[in-house]
This record gives C-alpha cells, structure tokens and sequence, in this order.
C-alpha cells in the first residue's frame, strides 16, 4: 500500500540550519507509519514546504528547534558527566589495584614503617604509589643489608 496517499498530518517542524531553508518534521499518516522527512523548498515549489509553512508560523518552528536543541545540549552534557564520572572510577579503580600490588610486594608487607605505608595508602596518584613504594623497599633493603 502506499501510504502518502493517505491524509497525513504534520507535527514537530524544526529547523535544520541557520539559513532557515531546511526544515526537519514527522508526516503522521493516518492510520499508516510516521515518516520523518527533511524538507525545503525547490524552484519549482515544493508543495510540502508550502504546506508546513502554512501550517506553523516561523516563531513556531524557531521555538521546536530551540527546545530539540536544548534537549541536545542537555544530552551531550549528561554523556560527558557520565564520561567524567566512568574515567574517575576507572583512574579510582587502576589506583586501588596498583595499592594492592604494593602490599603484596613482602618487603612492604612485612615493614613496620607505617608512616611510609599510610603515605602509599593515601596517595592520590600512581607516581605517588611508585615513589613511596620504591623509598620503602630501599630503606626495608637498607634495614636487611645492615643485619
């Protein structure tokens, strides 16, 4: 069957740039599928576009096209929060497991320098675990040498 001989009606007319001679909208064919079509007008005159500018004033059409926008915006903030938030816990995750690592390294596991170990416990970056795991290693090798 087809559809666009169907009545049809238009809803959500937005525009596609910032010359305004493109507009994006559903066609709701009655009792058939919703298309979504772009569309301008021709030289020849494109009788949907007469259509859809009968049908909605360009204030109508700038206020669709500013809310779609806003819901973009709104979007694209929301997967960047997300993206932040997965880096964070990956960064916070990497660091857990490098502490991990530290502690099963036997002359930290065995050391009683716990200011030295509270320092690699509490650092914030993986230079910072590598520099205090290193300092306490040497000095637990220091400490044996000198038996």
């Amino acid at each position: 069957m087809d559809y666009t001989q169907l009545p049809r009606t238009i809803k959500l007319p937005y525009w596609t740039n910032d010359q305004k001679d493109q507009v994006v909208c559903q066609f709701h064919y009655e009792g058939g599928p919703i298309s979504t079509v772009s569309v301008s007008d021709t030289e020849e005159g494109n009788p949907d576009w007469h259509e859809i500018m009968e049908k909605f004033t360009i204030e109508e059409i700038d206020k669709n096209t500013e809310e779609l926008l806003a819901i973009e915006r709104e979007k694209e903030r929301k997967q960047k929060e997300l993206a932040e938030d997965q880096a964070a816990q990956m960064k916070s995750d990497v660091l857990y497991e490098a502490k991990l690592e530290a502690f099963e390294i036997p002359e930290i596991k065995n050391s009683k320098n716990r200011k030295l170990k509270s320092l690699i416990r509490k650092s914030k970056t993986l230079g910072e675990i590598q520099a205090y795991t290193a300092v306490l290693v040497m000095k637990e090798m220091e400490k044996s040498d000198g038996k």
